[in-house]
């Protein structure tokens, strides 16, 4: 396991029992769960029972990272600035366009790319995701919201967390990581309640549609600001991806 020596490795296994024999001295925690609310479940679970809340960060990580970031590992050694960023750009090879990934990185010098997205229908503004718009219907109907409803801030109210909702009606676009793939820093975590992980433990677990939902909301959910365009709050320009 080429995890850095400086990470404590919690392990979640939702399918088979696993040999961890040759892993068991780098793990802190090894735990069988329940195949149930995507991985939002599991983060769910570890913030809410084993959260850490050194001076450190956390990284959270799907089993098999690598379709989704090629370099994770590499990218464990750099020491990004925010509060929560990213460690993906893709959701799989040619989606979205390597073109866009290539000239962002290029342009920012950054290592990873973040895509932008409409709070409204949850579709990428740079390229097409049908399955994006999939879970916005399905949302609408489960919810009873209507079309036009802003879906961050109609979930960020179901789960009581009213500084994101408000944050989230001034705005109309969000920013996320490719299959949830993130670092957060342990201190901003720790100043949420604990009911706000609860409730929304309860959400994907009653729907599996609000594992989607929160899958592009984690960096919003840990301080990162959203994107205002045509409102009365002062606009944030939008990331130059061509």
């Amino acid at each position: 396991m080429n995890v850095p020596d400086d990470f404590n490795i919690f392990l979640y296994n939702k399918g088979d029992e696993l040999d961890i024999s040759n892993i068991r001295s780098k793990l802190k925690g090894y735990f069988r769960i329940q195949n149930i609310g995507r991985e939002s479940d599991t983060y769910l679970l570890h913030i809410i029972h084993n959260m850490g809340k050194t001076d450190s960060f956390t990284v959270f990580s799907q089993g098999d990272p690598f379709e989704h970031s090629p370099d994770f590992l590499r990218l464990l050694t750099h020491r990004f600035a925010d509060d929560a960023w990213g460690y993906s750009s893709q959701w799989k090879q040619g989606f979205p366009p390597a073109h866009l990934i290539e000239t962002h990185i290029a342009r920012t010098g950054q290592p990873t790319r973040n895509e932008i997205f409409s709070l409204y229908n949850w579709g990428p503004i740079y390229s097409f995701d049908e399955g994006a718009f999939l879970i916005s219907r399905l949302y609408f109907s489960f919810y009873g919201v209507e079309n036009g409803t802003n879906i961050a801030a109609d979930f960020f109210g179901r789960i009581g967390y009213e500084a994101a909702r408000h944050k989230a009606a001034q705005a109309t676009l969000g920013e996320f990581p490719y299959a949830a793939i993130f670092g957060v820093r342990n201190s901003v975590v720790s100043h949420i309640s604990n009911d706000i992980f609860l409730r929304a433990l309860h959400e994907v677990r009653t729907n599996q549609m609000a594992g989607h939902i929160m899958e592009r909301l984690w960096l919003h959910f840990f301080g990162r600001p959203f994107i205002s365009i045509g409102t009365d709050a002062s606009p944030r320009r939008l990331p130059q991806t061509f």
